[in-house]
C-alpha cells in the first residue's frame, strides 16, 4: 500500500511540473550579441585605418586596455542576462581570412559594392544585434568619473534599437567597476528593448535590402516582357512576384527601378531557412534568402550571383547562362 500511495504521489508530482513548463510557454529565443565601441568613439579617439582616417580600426582599439576591459565586461553583463555572445576579437580574426573578399565584391559591380568593416564584422560573426558603447573619463584628483553610453543597433539594417547613458560615482575603482556601477541601474529596460526589438524579428522576420542588377549577358532587362503561368509583364514584375511569394508576410517595399537596376528596401525575410542538405533549419541572411531566386528565374535564360554586404544587404546580378 505504502508503495502504491509512493507511486501515485510520483506520478502526482511529474503532471504538474509538466503543466507548470506548458503553461509557462516556449522558451523565448535570445538574440546573438555582439559588444563593440562605437563608430564615431572610435573616431574621435583616433582609432582608425593609417590609410582612411574615416575608416574605424577595431584591431587597434582594442589594444588600448581600457577599451578592450569594457567591452568584455559589458559581453559578460549582457551574457548573464542570457544573451548568446560573439566576440568581437574572433571575428576580427575570421575576417584576416578573407582577404579576397573585396576584390571579388569590387570586380563583381564594378566597384558599385562597397563593404564597410563593421558590415564584414556582422557578416562573419553572424550576430543578430551590435551594442555599441563609449565612455568619458573626467578626472577628478585622484579619482575618476566615467560617462558611459550604451545602444543597441539592429545588425541587418544598422537601425538604433535603443540607447542609455549612465554616469560612475568619482572613484579610483577600475573602468570595469565603474561600467557596472553605471550601466546596471538601466540594463534590465536596455536588454528587455533588445528582446522585444528580436521577437519582431521572430514573428515579422528581418528587414533587409536587396538590389537586382543586369550584367551585359544578361539575354533581358527589367523591362523585357516576359511570359509566366499564362500572365505576361514585364521581368520587374516576375520578381515582384517572387518577393512576395517569399518574404514574410508579403513584407516588401520596391523603391526603384530602371531597365538595368532594381532596388527593394524593407524586404522582410524568415530567421531561418532549410539547409540544401538534410533540410535542417538554419539561420539565414538576406543572400541567403535571395538565392534560390535563382532556379526560378533559370527557366528565363537568366543566371544569378550575388555579393552580400553585412548581413541585411545583397547585391544580385542577373547575367546569361
Amino acid at each position: 500500500m505504502k508503495r502504491l500511495f509512493l507511486s501515485v504521489f510520483a506520478l502526482l508530482v511529474f503532471a504538474l511540473s509538466v503543466s507548470a513548463q506548458e503553461a509557462a510557454g516556449p522558451k523565448a529565443m535570445k538574440p546573438t550579441i555582439m559588444v563593440v565601441p562605437e563608430k564615431a568613439w572610435c573616431l574621435n579617439k583616433g582609432y582608425v585605418q593609417a590609410n582612411n582616417p574615416n575608416a574605424v580600426d577595431y584591431s587597434l582599439a582594442l589594444r588600448d586596455d581600457d577599451v578592450l576591459n569594457v567591452v568584455t565586461e559589458m559581453g559578460k553583463i549582457m551574457a548573464e542576462r542570457g544573451f548568446p555572445l560573439k566576440l568581437l576579437s574572433s571575428a576580427l580574426e575570421a575576417l584576416q581570412t578573407e582577404a579576397a573578399m573585396d576584390v571579388a565584391l569590387v570586380s563583381k559591380e564594378d566597384g558599385e559594392i562597397v563593404e564597410d568593416d563593421l558590415d564584414k564584422l556582422t557578416r562573419v560573426a553572424g550576430a543578430d544585434i551590435l551594442v555599441n558603447i563609449a565612455f568619458t573619463r573626467t578626472q577628478r584628483g585622484p579619482r575618476n568619473m566615467i560617462e558611459f553610453r550604451v545602444t543597441s543597433v539592429d545588425a541587418a539594417t544598422s537601425k538604433q534599437i535603443g540607447g542609455e547613458t549612465g554616469v560612475s560615482s568619482a572613484s579610483g575603482a577600475p573602468v570595469t567597476v565603474l561600467l557596472q556601477e553605471s550601466v546596471l541601474s538601466f540594463m534590465d529596460n536596455f536588454s528587455a528593448g533588445i528582446q522585444r526589438h528580436f521577437q519582431d524579428i521572430v514573428d515579422n522576420g528581418r528587414e533587409g535590402s536587396i538590389i537586382f542588377k543586369i550584367a551585359s549577358d544578361c539575354p533581358l532587362n527589367f523591362e523585357s516582357e516576359v511570359e509566366y503561368n499564362g500572365d505576361t509583364g514585364e521581368l520587374c514584375d516576375l520578381i515582384d512576384y517572387w518577393m512576395s511569394e517569399h518574404a514574410v508576410n508579403g513584407s516588401f517595399s520596391q523603391n526603384g527601378k530602371t531597365r538595368v537596376r532594381l532596388s527593394y528596401e524593407q524586404v522582410r525575410f524568415p530567421l531561418f531557412g532549410k539547409g540544401k542538405f538534410g533540410g535542417k533549419a538554419r539561420a539565414i541572411n538576406a543572400d541567403g534568402f535571395v538565392k534560390p531566386i535563382g532556379s526560378f528565374l533559370s527557366q528565363f535564360g537568366i543566371s544569378v550571383s550575388t555579393a552580400p554586404s553585412g548581413i541585411g544587404k545583397v547585391y544580385v546580378v542577373l547575367g546569361g547562362k
